[in-house]
């Protein structure tokens, strides 16, 4: 009998409230209707523009949302669409996530060793088993255990970065959320920090639920992927299929977006770009 999925989202809808001068207030809806799947050790992409829903959809399951009745969101089996604050707080060690920002994700005023090791003194876990277990993840990201006595205003945005995915490993979690963990770093360090995420997921069988507006980052990190627009799916699948054989005018158009060098293929991508905005009026 195959393992159940270590995450099910069906028919997730988040709304906010919004205030019009002319209009009042009123609500729209950033997730209508969506629904996915994440397997054990899987990295699932989750790709769109900037208000495309992608990460609510991430916010939802962290909790930081609240979700629509009818919604469903199950991890490891259990139903944690509405779990109230203390069993939240128990699901922090099994889901963790990664945030855009390196700078402000890290408290300057603290050192990067009680940073990393609040969550397990928080817990009961010893000063030395603490110290022990901080080293050892600043190992896991390429970084020397003596890191742990300075302050974030120390290192660069990339291995601030490095610091912030140790804190998301300190508890050893089954999910991380990856919320365009990249997009603020140069390129070269975007694929350090990409290949060391591989290398993770692959020693430590973890699963990704990786958020980006970059289709060809998601191409290269994930194993499938969900397109949305507008806060809905509009295509999902294996990604070597999505990117290969897309179904859809707006994954079309995202492919055809993304930077090339080579000027011929600008120019192809320009002329398949031209006859997509003619196809979609």
């Amino acid at each position: 009998m195959p393992a159940e999925p270590l995450l099910t989202v069906t028919d997730l809808s988040v709304e906010f409230e919004s205030t019009d001068r002319r209009r009042g207030r009123q609500r729209f809806r950033a997730v209508d209707g969506v629904s996915l799947r994440l397997e054990r050790g899987e990295t699932l992409g989750l790709v769109g523009e900037s208000g495309s829903g992608k990460s609510t959809i991430g916010n939802a399951v962290l909790g930081l949302v609240a979700a629509q009745p009818g919604s469903r969101i199950v991890f490891d089996g259990e139903d944690i669409t509405h779990a109230p604050p203390k069993r939240r707080r128990a699901l922090g060690s099994r889901i963790q996530v990664v945030f855009q920002d390196p700078y402000s994700s890290l408290n300057p005023s603290r050192t990067i060793g009680q940073t990393l090791g609040e969550p397990l003194r928080a817990t009961g876990v010893d000063r030395r088993e603490t110290q022990s277990r901080v080293a050892e993840v600043l190992t896991k990201v390429d970084m020397a255990p003596d890191v742990a006595s300075r302050y974030p205003s120390q290192f660069s945005g990339g291995q601030r970065q490095r610091i912030a995915i140790a804190r998301a490993l300190i508890r050893n979690p089954q999910l991380v959320i990856l919320d365009e963990p990249t997009s603020a770093l140069d390129l070269s360090v975007q694929a350090q920090i990409l290949n060391l995420l591989i290398a993770l997921r692959r020693d430590s069988h973890l699963a990704y639920l990786f958020i980006s507006h970059d289709i060809d980052v998601v191409r290269f990190f994930s194993s499938r992927m969900a397109v949305l627009r507008h806060g809905k799916i509009v295509e999902q699948g294996a990604v070597d299929a999505v990117i290969e054989r897309p179904q859809e005018s707006y994954t079309r158009e995202l492919l055809a977006a993304v930077p090339v060098a080579d000027p011929r293929e600008q120019r192809r991508r320009r002329e398949s770009r031209a006859s997509l905005v003619t196809d979609s009026r």
